[in-house]
């Protein structure tokens, strides 16, 4: 009879005033009639009443306790988990103890306003109604809520949980703290700006569009980001341009500026000494820097760790003249040697070691075990083994796949979806049916037929 309850919170508890005053609600525990006078006990999370002696032997139950062990007792009705065993017997809003039932009030109840919080977070209005069995009704009285952006004001139920919208544009300001929202009347944050900004580089000379308001926007006076092209912005002398790559910070100072340089171009002797054996004083950037006549010896970028190459020439401006000096380049596995002239430093010396490659094969085996490396100067430490294996699977029918590897291979992976049966027919096999499996063995009477009329 409860199970036909309907939905609607009031329709709910009248359904369940008039079930209990007519004495026609069944206890679920025992399935028999709750009395009028009988004490009862209701679930606060279903609503369900039953019989205070009937709930308290089926919490004590073992088909009560919960899966975990440590959570109490399940309500018998909505399995909703209770830590404490009922052992009073009070009216349904917990108020009074022992209720007196009384011809003129709802069986069970104390006859006082029910006085309890609704289940609605947002209404802080208690129930206003005599003490009752089941949920309590909405909340009648009327708030002013404002809706998602703030703009208007409406009259509403109390407990309404319906976000109130209107039909104006949002307005807020968005992330960037420039644009505003153009969204109508929404719920949530809005949405982060979506115009765009153009940005230039350090040096000026490129420029690039980021979303407003995002990290890569910020700027620091210089600039917004760094295109990783040479500056090129001239430098505080006039004459000469910056060859950094394009950065924040102010540019350097002209590195050829008198008050900046104070030794001659190889960095062995001061100008100042320079200047009394009757070197000509240096007025500008431009003026040529004193040599002081010695060997640069500068060292070069194409020597070794055994032996450091440095520039022969005497003491100079400018980059220094490519080297005039050999070097022993080896091959790649070092096998092999040869004298090379090094002309162009470092880099032609790399390009060179590079291309020096000694006619060796290697005769290592490959990590298969049963083939021979035969790479041409080889420097690789681990000899993988690139040919397909082939060999026959344990099916007897497909060949491995696999590179060429050790040990046995794989059993076939191919499956049948066919029943496999006995040459009689007899004994079957089901899918899925490995492949190379034999047909089952049958110790059955053979059933096929000859050509003759003989079984």
């Amino acid at each position: 009879k409860q199970s036909d309850v309907p939905k609607n919170k009031e329709t709910h508890t009248g359904s369940l005033i008039e079930q209990l005053t007519t004495e026609k609600y069944e206890c679920m525990v025992c399935c028999e009639v709750v009395r009028i006078v009988a004490p009862v006990w209701s679930c606060q999370n279903c609503y369900h009443v039953f019989h205070l002696n009937c709930i308290k032997k089926w919490a004590r139950s073992p088909a009560s306790q919960a899966e975990d062990g440590n959570s109490g007792w399940r309500c018998p009705a909505c399995q909703n988990a209770s830590v404490q065993v009922p052992k009073t017997y009070t009216c349904f809003c917990g108020k009074v103890h022992n209720p007196e039932w009384n011809r003129n009030e709802i069986p069970h109840s104390c006859g006082e306003l029910c006085g309890k919080r609704r289940q609605c977070l947002d209404c802080p209005h208690l129930c206003n109604i005599l003490c009752h069995p089941g949920p309590c009704p909405s909340c009648p009285a009327f708030v002013t809520k404002t809706c998602e952006c703030g703009q208007t004001s409406h009259s509403v139920r109390c407990g309404q949980s319906t976000k109130i919208h209107c039909s104006n544009v949002c307005g807020n300001t968005l992330n960037c703290g420039k644009h505003n929202c153009t969204q109508v009347c929404h719920a949530g944050k809005c949405s982060p700006c979506q115009l765009t900004v153009q940005q230039v580089c350090y040096c000026g000379s490129n420029f690039k569009e980021v979303l407003c308001g995002s990290k890569e926007e910020s700027s620091d006076g210089f600039g917004s980001f760094s295109c990783q092209n040479i500056c090129g912005k001239k430098l505080n002398c006039g004459r000469h341009s910056c060859k950094q790559v394009c950065h924040p910070q102010p540019c350097q100072l002209c590195p050829r500026l008198p008050q900046v340089v104070y030794r001659c171009p190889c960095g062995q002797t001061p100008l100042s000494k320079l200047l009394e054996l009757g070197c000509v004083e240096r007025k500008i950037c431009t003026d040529p820097i004193p040599s002081c006549g010695k060997t640069c010896g500068k060292p070069l970028s194409c020597g070794s760790y055994e032996f450091i190459h440095t520039c022969e020439s005497l003491c100079h401006e400018g980059d220094c003249r490519p080297c005039s000096h050999t070097s022993n380049i080896y091959c790649r596995c070092g096998f092999k040697k040869k004298v090379s002239v090094i002309l162009g430093g470092f880099f032609f010396f790399f390009i060179a070691a590079i291309t020096f490659m000694c006619d060796k094969r290697c005769n290592k085996k490959r990590s298969c075990g049963r083939h021979k490396c035969n790479e041409v100067c080889c420097v690789d430490t681990e000899h993988k083994c690139s040919l397909v294996c082939g060999r026959k699977l344990n099916c007897g029918l497909h060949r491995c796949e696999e590179p060429c590897h050790r040990g046995s291979c794989q059993t076939c992976w191919q499956t049948s979806f066919d029943e496999l049966t006995c040459y009689c027919g007899e004994s079957v096999i089901y899918p899925p049916v490995p492949c190379g499996t034999q047909p089952p063995e049958c110790k059955k009477t053979c059933t096929r037929p000859h050509d003759c009329d003989h079984p």
